[in-house]
């Protein structure tokens, strides 16, 4: 059986299909087992009534917050469950891996009457675990928002004759005057990260290529004293010729950027709720 993407599942009503991901909850009980599993697509709730499976009952007391499974079962209708009135129940529970106990706490626990408020780790210790950290659909929705904003600007471009390039970062002299560069050691000789594509955006103007872009990684060693700083970061660049004034240029990055807004807000409109939100507050 192939694997569903659980936002796919609600057109599954009724059929048995399989997923696969992260248990982000799990609430295991002496007749009752309660799965929340997350995807890089959404979460979905896996109902276990132990006394109706008990062969499930030895792999769901092994699981731990985290761990990679694969479950198989009947998707189903429940006005009762919050993640979209669907639950699943499975038939079978297949252990991909195992999870330690988390190194880091990613968010913040709230107090209750039994437990005491638990905080969340420091930016330094999620860094030294940002594979973990990431798992998160705060920071997956940063990706997500970026991979929209580019693949937008990339076919706005690719609909008026522009072509993609990609450009060493490897070069033998610095690219621009002005900034200072990352000189590194190349075999038996020096060479520097590229502080930007333009050089090689003005050789492809030469070479008739007439409109490029490209996206990808500067590196500029500059000293900086804030919490943002361009020593590495990622830029879009395009360039093209046979413009009469600077009306031209300007209509086109316009436009880039308005198709990529467009876009980037329909993609807003079609994530789950929590991501919306924490979207539109950037906007």
């Amino acid at each position: 059986m192939e694997r569903t993407y659980i936002n796919e599942v609600q057109k599954e009503i009724g059929s048995t299909v399989k997923v696969q991901g992260f248990i982000e909850n799990l609430r295991n009980s002496k007749y009752m087992a309660f799965i929340v599993l997350k995807d890089i697509t959404g979460k979905l709730q896996i109902t276990v009534e132990k006394a109706d499976h008990p062969d499930l009952v030895d792999t769901i007391d092994k699981l731990t917050p985290d761990s990679v499974i694969t479950v198989t079962g009947k998707v189903m209708e429940n006005d009762y469950v919050k993640m979209g009135g669907i639950e699943m129940i499975p038939e079978s529970i297949e252990i991909e891996s195992i999870a330690d106990p988390l190194p880091i706490v990613r968010k913040e626990i709230a107090a209750t009457k039994k437990k005491k408020a638990v905080e969340r780790s420091s930016i330094d210790q999620r860094i030294d675990y940002r594979w973990i950290d990431l798992r998160t659909d705060e920071n997956q929705l940063m990706f997500k928002a970026q991979s929209c904003f580019v693949n937008a600007m990339r076919q706005f471009l690719l609909e008026r004759n522009f072509i993609e390039i990609h450009t060493p970062k490897l070069i033998a002299a610095a690219s621009e005057s002005g900034s200072e560069v990352f000189k590194v050691d190349y075999f038996d000789r020096n060479a520097y990260l590229a502080q930007s594509p333009q050089f090689y955006k003005q050789m492809a103007m030469a070479a008739g290529f007439e409109r490029i872009f490209e996206t990808g990684p500067v590196f500029r060693a500059e000293k900086s004293y804030t919490n943002k700083h361009s020593t590495e970061f990622s830029g879009f660049d395009l360039e093209f010729s046979y413009i009469t004034s600077v009306k031209d240029a300007g209509a086109r990055r316009y436009g880039a950027s308005t198709m990529a807004s467009g876009s980037w807000r329909l993609a807003c409109s079609r994530t789950t709720s929590t991501a919306s939100t924490l979207m539109r507050s950037w906007i």
